[in-house]
């Protein structure tokens, strides 16, 4: 039998039809996590803190569904497969909500548009979000198991994320003062973002294929039982699997400072660099060196493994999060947060290209430690991570603009204010790095899984 760590599953079409996916997840996620709140403060003219506090209420429902979602993949059995069948019904949802949340009415009164935003955004990150992403997540276990196949699909993916951060960051301010500003320009512009991130989220539906059942279960010595175990003994597989709960701190940390810096980012450029275009310059700066070095993370990982490669990386991200923190409030503080944010971007970048597979290798932990496999809930790290920690960033975006006694309704902001803003959104830069290099130094799980497979051999 051919080795699956060396059996080709994927052509180079497939992979990139997977990887468009995060492009259309992003014209969602990425364009509300930005956005939402400057809509909500400067054409709705509510109060920050009020869009922070519905942020956190909704994001406590969040973990839960997360883990739901994950349990009902696994005990899923279609034709179109366990996750690729809740993937495609997800896509017109997430799309529809997104623009819902971007055109409240203007007749309601205040309270009313606190419901209806609680609700839409409810519907669209707890729901349907939750079943898009942990099912897209999931389908990198599903599609292949070739280790190497697996990075790459996960260096797609994040390359695709960047190219739509970077075209929404660039373009989005410029295209709602094109379309006549104020709410039709708001309206205009998610219609047509809406419409990309159905477009998008729907090919993968149509590139990839999930493997059989029985091929799934030829992973070597391990003894799978993944629809026989019920699911409060699938939590607490989970919370058994120490690897699953690092990845799990990974995802909520990174994803937190992201809300961070995508909500404070238009904020930052506005009243600290006064100069709202440079957000798209900020947003290129943060995606390019990734999107770059992603394209050597599979060689890389391949010859030195995703641990060493994501140190190195996370070391070089602390260096320059030094740098941006001591030049952060001088006259070269444009400059100093590039070089942050280059570092971010290269640092963190193995990481990120190679954390689907890390998760995948954490299930493999637990089907050969503990011979049962839950592989959606597995991935529900990954959704967590990405709609708590960004849903809790947004959140602290607000409660530090209401802190920082932001006025949406005036230009001129107070030297306090402008203070908080900038060193807001410096810490959200340097953090992502210090945490990913504390979770490696334990996140051995590659040489676990290998030890392991070696005794059952034995």
């Amino acid at each position: 039998m051919e080795n699956t760590s060396e059996k080709k599953y994927l052509t180079f079409i497939q992979k990139v039809g997977y990887g468009v996916g995060d492009l259309g997840s992003n014209y969602c996620w990425t364009f509300v996590a930005s956005f939402i709140m400057i809509y909500c403060t400067n054409t709705l003219g509510i109060r920050s803190g009020v869009i922070g506090v519905i942020m956190m209420l909704s994001k406590f429902l969040d973990g839960v569904s997360d883990v739901i979602m994950g349990r009902i993949i696994d005990r899923t059995k279609s034709k179109m497969g366990k996750a690729r069948f809740w993937y495609a019904l997800s896509a017109f949802p997430v799309a529809f909500f997104t623009f819902l949340l971007f055109n409240v009415p203007s007749g309601f009164t205040k309270n009313t548009q606190y419901v209806y935003i609680f609700i839409a955004y409810t519907l669209m990150g707890v729901v349907f979000y939750t079943m898009s992403n942990i099912a897209y997540s999931s389908l990198t276990a599903l599609v292949t198991k070739n280790q190497k196949e697996r990075v790459q699909l996960g260096s797609y993916r994040y390359i695709f994320a960047g190219l739509a951060v970077i075209l929404i960051g660039t373009f989005t301010s410029d295209l709602v003062e094109y379309f006549g500003g104020g709410q039709h320009g708001w309206t205009i512009v998610s219609l047509i973002y809406s419409l990309i991130c159905f477009v998008f989220l729907f090919i993968p539906v149509l590139a990839v294929k999930e493997l059989s059942d029985s091929e799934l279960m030829e992973s070597g010595n391990e003894t799978e039982k993944e629809n026989k175990i019920g699911f409060i003994e699938s939590v607490m597989l989970l919370f058994k699997n120490k690897y699953f709960i690092m990845l799990l701190v990974w995802y909520l940390v990174m994803y937190l400072a992201s809300g961070v810096t995508s909500g404070l980012g238009i904020y930052y450029t506005t009243y600290k660099l006064n100069n709202a275009g440079l957000l798209g310059t900020l947003s290129m700066v943060g995606m390019i060196p990734a999107m770059i070095i992603l394209l050597f993370v599979p060689q890389l990982t391949e010859k030195f493994g995703i641990r060493r490669v994501s140190i190195w990386g996370a070391v070089f991200g602390i260096a320059g999060g030094i740098l941006a923190l001591i030049g952060g409030n001088t006259e070269f503080c444009f400059i100093a947060i590039v070089i942050g944010l280059v570092g971010k971007s290269a640092g963190t970048a193995p990481m990120r290209g190679g954390v689907n597979a890390l998760i995948a290798a954490a299930d493999d932990y637990s089907a050969l430690k503990f011979g049962k496999r839950v592989t959606g809930m597995m991935y529900s790290c990954s959704s967590v991570g990405l709609k708590v920690g960004t849903g809790f960033g947004t959140a602290v975006t607000g409660i530090l603009l209401e802190f920082a006694k932001f006025n949406g309704t005036t230009e001129a902001q107070s030297a306090f204010t402008v203070s908080v803003i900038n060193y807001g959104y410096i810490l959200a830069v340097v953090i992502p790095s210090v945490v990913t290099l504390l979770v490696l130094v334990f996140l051995n799980v590659e040489k676990e899984n290998k030890r392991m497979r070696e005794l059952g051999k034995k």
